[in-house]
């Protein structure tokens, strides 16, 4: 088994890889030096570390699993006390794989990117409310004044998507959520659609500006006339799932969803 460490460079996570090698060195386990070469990719650090090594490395279609030395850890779903006897799992393939969806954001005909967990259209700091179109394929699903609305993957459902009031999804489903974000209008909610859909939001002529958020890490200004795409990506995110942590224990323990 060949394992590429992905490391969030601050002290702390640079030391424990440090020590995970030793311990994987002592079971005649690889430290693979490119991710081309690997079976699993392992992130160390929190949830933001896990995005961002999704969006480097989801093309290769390597298994990733992630040790948290952040705050949630909801993603990076390892403890690091626990870390050493979860990659010994992994060598003895007594582990899961789980392919979560990603999508392909465009503005116009340029592409962004591939994300795993959402993308946000959103007001300006100081603006007021925007009004904004939301579409399903050629249908118009949506036309509201918010501070804003996700279009969220399942994974993204359990993130900013639900403290916006959407539904949880497990990760295995192939779905869009759509949850504005503080609807002028009280009789909006949350909508589920299916992935083979396309997505399209734009702004309405009353709007000067807004925000294009994608995984909380990357950002557009967007105009007015442009159109934000979004469409389920050919690539999925491929995750390692341990039968000791399945979803909603996560779910339980980290959000306290009883």
């Amino acid at each position: 088994m060949r394992f590429y460490f992905y490391v969030k460079s601050d002290e702390q996570a640079i030391s424990f890889f440090e020590l995970l090698k030793k311990e994987l060195n002592a079971l005649d386990q690889a430290i693979a030096d490119n991710v081309e070469e690997c079976d699993v990719v392992v992130i160390i650090g929190g949830d933001g570390t896990f995005l961002s090594a999704s969006r480097k490395f989801s093309k290769y279609q390597k298994p990733m699993v992630g040790i948290n030395l952040g705050r949630l850890g909801f993603l990076t779903e390892i403890p690091k006390d626990k870390a050493v006897d979860m990659l010994k799992l992994i060598t003895k393939n007594q582990v899961s794989i789980v392919d979560r969806m990603m999508i392909d954001v465009y503005l116009d005909d340029k592409f962004l990117g591939t994300y795993l967990n959402d993308a946000v259209l959103s007001r300006a700091s100081f603006s007021r409310l925007i009004d904004i179109e939301v579409y399903q394929d050629k249908s118009l699903i949506l036309s509201l004044r918010a501070d804003g609305i996700i279009v969220s993957t399942p994974t993204g459902s359990t993130a900013y998507a639900l403290s916006a009031g959407g539904p949880i999804l497990t990760p295995e489903l192939q779905n869009f959520l759509i949850v504005p974000i503080c609807p002028h209008t009280i009789s909006v909610r949350p909508v589920v659609l299916s992935s083979e859909s396309m997505i399209t939001m734009n702004i309405k002529d009353k709007t000067k500006e807004a925000y294009l958020t994608l995984d909380g890490q990357e950002f557009f200004e967007i105009k007015k006339h442009q159109h934000v795409i979004i469409k389920e990506s050919d690539t999925p995110c491929k995750t390692i799932s341990f039968k000791e942590m399945d979803f909603f224990s996560i779910v339980r323990d980290k959000l306290s969803y009883s």
